[in-house]
């Protein structure tokens, strides 16, 4: 049994694959803190910029907001709880500072074997608490990123490579290509830079699940998808949706291919998501706190934090009040039965 544990991290991403294997992969960290707070981290968390995040959830007058932008995660106090000591894998999926954001704390927190990252080139501005986030953590990625410290193994993988620790946890690399990376380094825009996973657990009947990550991925990531990798990702179960779900003017032809069954939108103004867009169920961290999947090869099991969601979410399918699964501490909502 996998479990996957989707954040709600104020503003960016994180997510957490527990494996099968008992591996863990930790993919971008946000609104990581440990108990000790350095001053230019007091700085940050009094700034206006900081605030102003847990404000800015904007949910549309016909949608209900359960306020859950105001208590966010912290994944380093979330994988403590969880017990966790010692992570596989940690993936930037691209040097975004919502992605970045509590770097430096978290792997002084924990045994990290290995981090995957990509030869970008991007550079940042020096300027203290930029964007409300804190630069030293800036400065430690790019620190790993130039070879200057390590402390892990750093691992630069793109569309194509594998080992057989992908294998084992059913791992593949959709994008980006280094002709993409290069491209983003010409435009000095790193969405696209984004890693795209493929995460596909076996399923009872032989075939997998198909789970897929999509980082801050753009059009010209799916231009790639679409064209070399359409089979792979033809009927998705569950979509983590690109750039946390935003509409940003994008082509979003490439979901003809996809169909997901479940998207799953991160932290962004709810004004700016492209609900319409997506087929099928879609749940937000703006509306459900956490999300985590429950994943055997007969089923994937869909619980959140919050039970005001999970609530209303089982009251207009007519499927009774949830009750809390101590395991996950999480309300269950729904789930995908293998064919």
């Amino acid at each position: 049994m996998a479990v996957i544990h989707f954040l709600n991290v104020l503003e960016g991403d994180c997510n957490i694959i527990q494996h099968d294997s008992n591996r863990v992969t930790v993919i971008d960290i946000s609104n990581g803190y440990n108990d000790y707070d350095t001053a230019e981290e007091i700085a940050v968390k009094n700034s206006q910029l900081r605030k102003d995040m847990y404000e800015r959830t904007q949910v549309p007058s016909d949608k209900k907001d359960y306020k859950q932008k105001r208590i966010p995660d912290n994944p380093i106090y979330y994988l403590k709880q969880k017990g966790i000591k010692n992570i596989f894998r940690f993936i930037v999926t691209h040097p975004d500072m919502d992605h970045l954001d509590g770097i430096k704390d978290f792997f002084e927190e924990f045994n990290i074997s290995n981090i995957w990252d990509t030869n970008n080139k991007k550079e940042i501005s020096n300027k203290a608490g930029s964007g409300g986030y804190n630069m030293d953590d800036w400065k430690y990625y790019k620190s790993i990123r130039d070879g200057k410290i390590k402390p892990a193994t750093r691992l630069t993988y793109y569309s194509g490579n594998s080992n057989k620790y992908y294998n084992e946890d059913y791992i593949e690399i959709l994008s980006p290509t280094t002709t993409i990376l290069n491209a983003c380094t010409e435009k000095e825009n790193w969405n696209d830079s984004s890693y795209v996973l493929l995460y596909t657990p076996p399923k009872a009947n032989g075939g997998n699940w198909k789970i897929l990550f999509a980082g801050d991925s753009e059009d010209l990531t799916w231009e790639h998808i679409t064209k070399n990798h359409s089979e792979k990702v033809k009927n998705i179960d569950i979509l983590f949706a690109p750039h946390h779900g935003r509409d940003s003017n994008r082509n979003f032809e490439f979901l003809k291919t996809l169909t997901p069954t479940i998207t799953l939108f991160g932290n962004a103004n709810s004004n700016h998501l492209a609900y319409t867009k997506y087929p099928g169920t879609k749940i937000t961290n703006n509306q459900a706190g956490y999300v985590i999947l429950d994943i055997t090869a007969e089923s994937i099991k869909l619980f959140v934090k919050n039970f005001e969601f999970a609530k209303d979410f089982c009251a207009k399918r007519d499927w009774g009040t949830p009750t809390l699964n101590k395991n996950h501490h999480a309300y269950p909502i729904v789930q995908l039965t293998s064919k």
